[in-house]
């Protein structure tokens, strides 16, 4: 068998080949007498970051994301014989006019004094950003036949609800993380029941750069990894007094060091169905590497001069500063496991679903002084039901958690700690994602699903199959919300209380090629102490399609909300984004947007106006794969203007997207 690199290589090859073809892929012979087949998808995309505005003198990160270009390209081949299936995908990333602290010059010398960082702050903040890399980002090696299915290489697993385990791509959020190793799944119907069982054991395998930021994430180099991009050496420039008065610059070298420590996880499923009644357990348990003992041994040996030894030790014995994080990260063993029960099938009116958790922190960080942080323990409970009946149909889902904690990835995702060599971009990847019972796109403050109570009920009602509206309402309690509260005290100080509610309508028309999907919505927390207002927030959102003629459409699609959140400004604020589409179906849309908001700093200078952004773009579709055009040029989508930057949240998962101002172009080539 070829080695996976000769086998990227091959997929590579065949990419042009099949460009260059008259027509359809091309033919590769069968082998044993089996059909060998082999597709390939390229995903290239090229933009230009003009200013987006966005410059801060307390932050060198919003000086040093302007004006420079990116190539990222992405090729997913997928060799399949037989039982069998063999795949890569190889990431490239390139960068133009790459931002530097030398240009960073300029804009200190515009800033003058009041600039509270300097050349060397700048050089911290891009040493690990705007790199060149290339690198086998996935690759996996899949045995399947019935009742068997084995895979070597890289996967995307869920265990239940996700509450002990779940890693998948999130294109919303650029997060695309899979476990590296192996897994094997075994499935037996024996008549009067059915039994199936997962296993797999590996090692972690987020992405290795962030788009959206340019920012690499340098691994500790484990051999699962081999050709993934590796730190470098940071230089900066310190400057001191002789004797005489006289200042002498001299470099400062840093050693290199990863920020992503290889997590490692072991886990299973156990599923059994009898009569209608599917009963399962499942258990994860995630192994952190560490080096705080051999970095607090190192601080003590270091010397006379502690920030030589800071610069010495960290570079051997890479450690990240988790004083003030969250357990998960200061714990080097973690046991959570579940069991659940499910009735898919209630007599054809409904469903219900249970699963009881359990998490165990153990293996405590140790601090300056050898002290390991404290063992944890926690729980969770989550509940879901469904019931249908006519044109009535209901929906509840609950939750109940204790000290249940997300299983973060093992990155340095502190801006404070070790700089130059962190990765706060990568601060939303982990390992597990406890349903939050409320709507996918509420943004959470602080951390509200560790210590929590509360659940929400809908009700959709359909009068005929084209129109149904729907309401729904959500009470929940939160202990973790409005500080960090890991202990779970469930005081007033710490509480704070919460409604969600909303209503819409959803209602086809022209023959179900049109449609409007519009509801407004309410949420407030207030603090249980005070009775103050904690967050509040009013909004209406919505997704209109109007059919024209032949396979022309008009599409309105957005949202609007007001926000009140006192403890970061003095008054609410507004934001939105609304986009407008004309679509030739299947083949082109035209688009134009307009996003805005009036959040206090939303661009330098302005602290009630509103900013505004405008953009527009083109969509292309081939809708077929008839020639090799078609083929090349699949999808294309331009886009050039404005995006608004901000918190961009699903189901709970959340991460922060700087304002965007340029152009982008995308083009996806299938054979």
């Amino acid at each position: 068998m070829r080695s996976p690199l000769r086998l990227v290589r091959s997929c590579l090859t065949a990419t042009f080949v099949l460009a260059a073809s008259p027509a359809a892929a091309v033919d590769l012979p069968n082998v044993g007498g089996e059909p060998l087949s082999l597709d390939v998808v390229n995903t290239a995309a090229a933009s230009y970051h003009f200013d987006n505005r966005n410059d801060d003198r307390r932050y060198p990160s919003r000086y040093l994301d302007d004006n420079y270009g990116e190539i990222v390209d992405r090729v997913d081949a997928q060799l399949n014989w037989w039982r069998i299936q063999l795949g890569t995908r190889l990431n490239a990333s390139f960068y133009l006019a790459r931002p530097s602290a030398t240009s960073f010059e300029l804009q200190e010398k515009v800033l003058n004094d009041e600039v509270s960082f300097d050349l060397n702050d700048a050089a911290r903040e891009v040493h690990s950003r705007y790199l060149t890399t290339i690198y086998p980002a996935k690759l996996w090696l899949t045995y399947t036949q019935p009742g068997i299915e084995a895979t070597a290489g890289d996967f995307y697993a869920q265990l239940g609800r996700g509450l002990v385990f779940s890693v998948r791509k999130m294109d919303e959020l650029a997060i695309d993380t899979t476990l590296r190793g192996g897994r094997l799944v075994l499935d037996k119907d024996f008549q009067l029941f059915r039994l199936e069982a997962t296993a797999f054991a590996g090692q972690m395998n987020p992405l290795r750069v962030d788009e959206a930021s340019g920012r690499r994430l340098h691994g500790d180099g484990s051999p699962l990894f081999f050709g993934f991009p590796g730190a470098d050496d940071l230089v900066t420039r310190e400057t001191t007094v002789d004797a005489g008065g006289n200042p002498r610059t001299r470099d400062v070298t840093e050693g290199a060091r990863p920020n992503y420590l290889e997590d490692t996880v072991l886990g299973g499923r156990l599923e059994a169905t009898l009569k209608g009644v599917e009963l399962a357990a499942n258990g994860a348990l995630l192994l952190r590497k560490t080096y705080t003992e051999e970095f607090n041994r190192c601080l003590d040996e270091g010397g006379a001069d502690p920030q030589a030894a800071l610069r010495l030790c960290g570079g051997r014995f890479p450690e990240f500063n988790v004083v003030s994080a969250s357990p998960a990260r200061q714990h080097n063993t973690i046991r959570t496991f579940s069991g659940s029960v499910s009735i898919p099938s209630i007599a054809e009116r409904g469903d219900v679903y249970v699963e009881v958790a359990g998490q165990q922190l153990r293996g405590g960080h140790l601090d300056r002084d050898g002290v390991p942080a404290k063992d944890m323990s926690g729980y969770a409970v989550y509940l879901a039901a469904n019931g249908r009946g006519g044109p009535l149909a209901v929906a509840l889902e609950g939750k109940h958690y204790r000290r249940f904690f997300p299983l973060s990835a093992n990155i340095d995702v502190s801006s404070l700690s070790n700089p130059g060599f962190n990765a706060p971009e990568f601060e939303g990847v982990a390992y597990n994602q406890p349903p939050t019972a409320e709507p996918i796109y509420v943004e959470p403050i602080g951390a509200p699903n560790v210590c929590v109570t509360g659940g929400r009920g809908r009700v959709d009602y359909r009068f005929t199959r084209s129109a149904a509206i729907y309401a729904w309402l959500g009470r929940y309690v939160s202990f973790s919300e409005r500080q960090a509260n890991y202990d779970c005290k469930t005081d007033d100080t710490n509480r704070t209380d919460t409604w969600d509610t909303a209503a819409g309508t959803e209602i086809d028309f022209d023959g179900s090629r049109s449609h409007v999907r519009a509801w407004a919505g309410v949420r407030q927390s207030d603090e249980a102490d005070t009775g103050h207002v904690f967050y509040s927030e009013g909004y209406v959102r919505y997704d209109v399609v109007k059919h024209l003629a032949g396979a022309f459409s008009i599409q309105a699609q957005g949202n609007s909300r007001r926000r009140y959140r006192p403890e970061n400004f003095e008054s609410s604020w507004v934001e939105g984004d609304n986009y407008l589409a004309l679509q030739w179906s299947p083949h082109l849309a035209a688009m134009f947007g307009y996003e805005y908001t009036s959040q206090p700093g939303c661009e330098p200078g302005k602290d009630t106006e509103l900013c505004h952004f405008f953009n527009g773009g083109l969509q292309w579709k081939a809708g077929s794969t008839r020639t090799a055009l078609d083929r090349i040029i699949d999808t294309a989508q331009l886009f050039v203007g404005q995006r608004r930057g901000g918190l961009r949240c699903v189901s709970g998962v959340c991460r922060f997207f700087p304002p965007f101002e340029g152009a982008r172009l995308e083009l996806v080539s299938k054979f």
